[in-house]
């Protein structure tokens, strides 16, 4: 027993008096550049004792708060010679407005900012495409132009409205509305008559181009056939008329026979 607690002994006293080696002492690989750096700089938590300077000289400057110029700023406009508002309408100067002028079309006939629900509701219905048919180009054009016109002055008064209104609401947009569904309607319209008859030409100039008796080419202006009747060969047809009818019994048209009509094609 006396060996196992003396060799026990030795072997503590062998562990703590051990000496360090060098590979201990020494930090990681990663961490020996960090140690080669001297520091040059004091470092120090606190604030410095002057304020960093500002380049901005309207720094602080603002109407919401209240807060003005410094006393080295100056301004460019001086407290002379400013205009005064005129607060009297007698005393305001006259401007002089063209009455034609074209913006005033941004505005209704009676001139007002914008018009009241029962003017927005005097309104008539859309057109309709039959209508539309039977009109030149001409008249489709200043048709639209006068859509476009009416838009910018519902447009126009919507705005005003909106900016009289605030938050609160006004009366009329739902007449403003109805009348634009209106004029939206018709500009729609035009549209269609207008594509129809696109497509009547382009079918009509496929058909020329593969007529023989039809010149696209001729100058018409210059007096040039656009149309020669029998270049392919046929005879063009003699028509007559009602009086050479009436004196050429050959070629007057015969009775229909009473014998063969039945009693329901008389009835």
């Amino acid at each position: 027993m006396a060996s196992i607690h003396c060799s026990s002994a030795s072997l503590l006293r062998s562990v703590f008096t051990t000496t360090t080696t060098r590979a201990s002492v020494l930090p990681p690989a990663f961490l020996v550049p960090a140690f080669n750096i001297t520091q040059t700089s004091s470092f120090s938590s606190t604030t410095p004792a002057q304020a960093r300077k500002d380049g901005n000289r309207n720094r602080g400057v603002s109407a919401l708060r209240h807060t003005g110029i410094g006393r080295k700023q100056k301004l460019g406009v001086s407290l002379a010679n400013l205009p005064k508002p005129v607060l009297d309408p007698q005393k305001r100067s006259t401007v002089d407005v063209d009455e034609d002028h074209g913006l005033w079309d941004f505005f209704y006939p009676s001139r007002e900012l914008f018009p009241t629900p029962e003017e927005s509701h005097a309104h008539g219905r859309a057109w309709t495409v039959p209508e539309l048919r039977v009109k030149d180009w001409d008249d489709l054009h200043r048709l639209w132009w006068t859509c476009v016109k009416e838009n910018n002055r519902s447009a126009t008064a919507m705005l005003a409205r909106q900016k009289a209104a605030a938050r609160s609401g006004m009366y009329g947009d739902y007449e403003a509305n109805a009348r634009h569904e209106v004029v939206a309607e018709t500009m729609k319209k035009i549209k269609f008559v207008l594509t129809e008859r696109w497509y009547a030409w382009e079918n009509a100039r496929m058909s020329a181009m593969e007529d023989e008796e039809v010149d696209l080419y001729a100058d018409v202006e210059k007096g040039e056939e656009a149309y020669l009747p029998g270049r392919a060969g046929d005879e063009p047809l003699a028509l007559g008329t009602k009086a050479d009818a009436l004196t050429d019994s050959g070629k007057a048209i015969p009775p229909p026979d009473a014998a063969g009509t039945t009693r329901e094609a008389r009835l």
